[in-house]
């Protein structure tokens, strides 16, 4: 708690920045002292005109310039007291901590009724502990400007520090004169007469903020919490009825009386209230979340079944809803529950119905519906998101990905290029990367090999390692009968990152076949056919086998 009084009060720093703001007043100032040490004019000159030399160069940040300076000044009037305040600053920022107190003791020593110095000095007395110390100088600025409530909180939270209720209830009733009557400062002090063993104290305080206050109901059932937690009970019941009475939807007053039939083994009417709080359109959202959450942890503590947890939802979500905490909340238990996607799919879709902005709803959505290939519905979802959602630029790379699949090629090559004048490569690498990969399929597929090739160079410029489009890459290359070389080259990464890939092997092989390499070419060929599982398509890769055997048995003849 030191250190946080510490934190809390700016101290030195503070109180040097307050001076630099009046720096003339301190030549002022310290013309009082030359006055009466006798000093002739021109020494007064000379020591304002260093003086202020010091100040400047403190305030470019030219410490040590200022030191000399400083010390010049002391020499010249050593019962200057702003001397000594501008030199413990000059320590503090060395980090010579023991000659920045002793410097600060001297200022203040020099200056008694310096408000700054000693306030100054507090943060010094707190860091040593020298707790009675800081009491003391707080106390001395209070008195002198009652008005500092900074001042009497810093005091009241020493006084806690050092357990001292009495000085702490003083305290309290000095900020009471200067704030009024408040909630914090009553609760507190009911707090502190309560460890104290003085209820009637405590009740009367209470009492007193409830008469004070006659139409804030929360302050009676504040009241009736004290006399629960006193095991008055009666009296307690009493001042929760009262509240009713006045405001049946009282929040404060139904949750304090669920509380309590809860704790007395009254299972049935605390729920009865619990549902109550939960239906009425009345309650704050921020209510009706924490007693969900409530009531959640109580069922899983349980281990019940989920079955009231999502009819109490369903009940809930039968009224107009304002916005989509609920639901969201109700998707969190439904994902933990792990219950099945096609019920998960329904509250997305709640979500995004009553939100069409929410991003996170449709992303998962279109996940969904891109799991079970269902191209249509992946396009329905993402192309709201353009108007809703318009920087985010991965619904255009999603919606590009629905019309590839639903094939739309030209559709799908509109989106992904509207993708591409967004997407933020740094921040999302590994999508941009399946974004041009898909962008280079869907411009070879639409006949434009230059856009194509564009966009697997983009590709693999951010993703050198990228399989698939290195395979496609070099496939489309060795169609062309071009750059050989660097298709063979990016042909052969991918048989060495995944040796028994039929396509992969048949890819490697033509582009060998088409270089000449006919022997080479045969073993990659045979062994793509090898790999071939029961059921896939043969026919491509026996032509492409035919046509290098006969390569092959030429080559051996000439021999």
């Amino acid at each position: 708690m030191m250190n946080e009084l510490i934190r809390k009060h700016g101290g030195l720093k503070r109180a040097f920045a307050a001076v630099l703001l009046c720096i003339v007043a301190m030549v002022s100032f310290a013309d009082d002292y030359l006055e009466k040490g006798g000093f002739a004019e021109e020494e007064k000159n000379s020591y304002k005109y260093i003086f202020l030399g010091a100040v400047t160069r403190l305030n470019v940040g030219d410490t040590d310039s200022a030191m000399v300076l400083l010390e010049r000044c002391r020499e010249m009037n050593p019962e200057a007291s702003e001397t000594y305040f501008f030199l413990a600053d000059c320590y503090r920022q060395k980090g010579q901590d023991s000659l920045k107190v002793v410097m600060m003791r001297k200022a203040a020593e020099l200056s008694p009724g310096n408000i700054t110095y000693k306030e100054a000095l507090l943060p010094v007395y707190l860091e040593n502990e020298e707790i009675d110390s800081a009491i003391s100088v707080a106390e001395e600025i209070v008195r002198g400007t009652p008005e500092r409530t900074d001042m009497l909180q810093l005091l009241l939270q020493i006084y806690s520090y050092k357990k001292d209720n009495a000085k702490c209830l003083e305290t309290l009733n000095r900020l009471e004169v200067q704030d009024g009557q408040t909630e914090q400062i009553t609760m507190t002090k009911v707090q502190l007469y309560s460890n104290m063993g003085e209820d009637k104290k405590a009740y009367n305080e209470l009492e007193a903020l409830v008469d004070n206050h006659p139409l804030n109901l929360n302050y009676r059932v504040m009241m009736g919490n004290w006399l629960l937690g006193k095991d008055r009970k009666k009296e307690a019941m009493a001042e929760y009825s009262a509240v009713l009475r006045e405001d049946p939807d009282n929040e404060a007053a139904q949750m304090s009386l669920m509380d309590y039939y809860s704790s007395e083994g009254q299972g049935n009417i605390a729920d009865t209230l619990r549902n109550r709080i939960l239906l009425n359109p009345k309650t704050q959202q921020s209510t009706r979340l924490l007693l969900l959450k409530q009531y959640i942890r109580r069922q899983e503590q349980a281990s019940t079944d989920s079955t009231a947890v999502l009819a109490l939802f369903d009940k809930i979500l039968e009224s107009k809803q304002t916005d989509t905490q609920v639901m969201e909340l109700k998707l969190a238990y439904m994902t933990m529950k792990r219950m099945p996607e096609d019920s998960i799919r329904t509250v997305l879709q709640q979500i995004l119905d009553l939100r069409p902005e929410h991003a996170q709803a449709r992303f998962e959505l279109i996940k969904m519906a891109w799991g079970k290939g269902e191209h249509e519905e992946m396009i329905r979802l993402a192309k709201p998101a353009l108007q809703y959602n318009p920087d985010e630029w991965a619904f255009s790379y999603f919606l590009g990905v629905g019309y590839f699949l639903n094939d739309q090629t030209k559709e799908c090559v509109e989106a992904l290029m509207k993708a591409s004048e967004h997407v933020d490569e740094a921040k999302e690498k590994d999508l941009a990367v399946e974004m041009y990969e898909l962008l280079g399929d869907a411009q070879h597929k639409l006949g434009n090999t230059k856009e194509a090739f564009e966009a697997y160079e983009n590709c693999l410029r951010l993703d050198p390692e990228k399989i698939p489009c290195l395979n496609n890459y070099a496939y489309y290359l060795s169609e062309e009968n071009r750059d050989l070389d660097k298709a063979a080259a990016m042909s052969l990464k991918t048989i060495k990152a995944e040796p028994n890939n039929p396509t992969y092997l048949d890819t490697y092989a033509w582009i060998l076949y088409l270089q000449g390499r006919y022997e080479e070419a045969k073993i990659y060929m045979d062994l793509a056919v090898k790999n071939l599982k029961e059921g896939e398509e043969k026919e491509v890769y026996l032509e492409h086998q035919k046509a290098i055997d006969k390569k092959v048995a030429a080559s051996q003849k000439q021999k």
